[in-house]
């Protein structure tokens, strides 16, 4: 209940109890007296209303304000202004008390009471103004009715306060969930780089690291046979040329994979990847795309760019393609890749470093890849990765 309306009812109950000392002859002292005991029985129930936590309390301290009203109205037999304070305990009772039980127990105990006090003027008077009786008896139940609205209106705006509060607490746990789904991306992303630059290093290691050691070999072999067989020494020193040019390749691929990206942007790397291959060695692909990319997570995004850069050095390498096509669908649930050369292919696939790095790299994000390939006619790859539900075969072949 706001201050201004536990000072208005205060106010009221001292008022009209003001009205009814004003009222009595200077020679009545007992009356008077009855009217400031009933002053001082108001002003401490007031007190005690609003300084007791028990709700039980409280509704015995208004049925006590009830009764010293009703009091007054059976002290003064010509006057209504009772029915004024009586309003005022009524306002009271329907904002304090929520329970419709308490109200009509009320009703019935004001109804009884009321007819005893006309009783009684009736009885003492011989008259009684049933107009008068009537209008104060509107105010009585308009003041309920007040009362039971200024208690709902206090209610909602309790319920709103609690329900502003959890509202704070959730938006300020959801805060900190977003601020640790953020670091958990970078985590993320951070491990699947270093977990890819790992890849890289044993690549370097096993293709370049095994180039190396075979140019060492034939180097070795070509000094030899330069004093006897310069024929046999210029061949030699062929396959040298060709073993240092694949280990420069490899090793720009390799470099251009671990080079830290300043565009981190998806398809502006696949471009910049497809242009690199073009560039280095005249490999010409086509890129079609369908879906919106931007629901790619990031992980996923690194996943498909090395699936497409092997893929494109393979068909070099192996398949001495001269053209790729590139087919990438981004569907709600999951993403869709195609990649075909028009290389010489293979009647039978022998997957080396190159094929089982892309099948583990895929199975890592949940996804399923298949290949096929026919002589003369090309390798086309197909993979999947499901972006509501992820799948991991265990077993099987590979």
């Amino acid at each position: 209940m706001g201050v201004w309306l536990i000072n208005l009812r205060i106010f009221m109950f001292l008022m009209i109890s003001f009205f009814y000392y004003w009222r009595i002859l200077d020679s009545d002292v007992l009356l008077k007296g009855v009217v400031i005991v009933a002053a001082v029985g108001f002003m401490l129930n007031h007190y005690l209303l609003f300084h007791n936590e028990s709700s039980a309390n409280k509704l015995w301290v208004i049925y006590l304000d009830g009764l010293l009203s009703f009091g007054l109205g059976f002290l003064f037999p010509n006057s209504t202004l009772y029915l004024i304070l009586v309003g005022v305990v009524a306002v009271t009772l329907f904002i304090v008390v929520a329970e419709s039980k308490r109200h009509r127990i009320y009703g019935l105990l004001f109804v009884l009471l009321w007819l005893m006090v006309m009783a009684a003027t009736y009885l003492q008077t011989g008259e009684l103004d049933f107009l008068d009786n009537l209008m104060s008896i509107s105010f009585v139940a308009f003041s309920a009715v007040v009362g039971n609205l200024i208690r709902r209106l206090i209610e909602a705006s309790e319920v709103m306060n609690e329900q502003f509060l959890q509202l704070n607490v959730a938006h300020e746990e959801l805060s900190v969930a977003h601020q640790q789904l953020q670091s958990y991306s970078h985590q993320v992303e951070e491990a699947a780089k270093i977990r890819e630059r790992n890849r890289i290093a044993r690549e370097i290691h096993d293709t370049v690291g095994h180039k190396m050691t075979a140019l060492f070999v034939q180097m070795e072999l070509a000094n030899e046979l330069i004093k006897y067989d310069l024929d046999k020494a210029k061949e030699t020193m062929g396959v040298c040329m060709d073993l240092a040019q694949g280990a420069l390749e490899e090793m720009r691929f390799s470099v251009r994979a671990l080079k830290e990206e300043e565009e981190t942007a998806f398809l502006p790397s696949v471009h910049r990847l497809l242009d690199g291959f073009y560039q280095s060695t005249g490999l010409q692909s086509t890129l079609e795309l369908r879906g919106n990319p931007s629901n790619i997570q990031i992980a996923l995004q690194l996943t498909i760019i090395r699936l497409i850069q092997e893929s494109l050095t393979n068909a070099k390498r192996h398949g001495e393609a001269s053209e790729t096509s590139i087919k990438l669908d981004c569907l709600p649930e999951k993403i869709r890749i195609e990649i075909e050369d028009n290389g010489k292919g293979a009647s039978e696939i022998i997957p080396g470093i190159g094929l089982k790095n892309m099948k583990d790299r895929t199975a890592e994000m949940g996804g399923e890849l298949l290949y096929e390939s026919v002589g003369n006619k090309g390798f086309r790859i197909f993979v999947e990765f499901p972006l509501a539900e992820k799948r991991w075969a265990i077993g099987g072949t590979s």
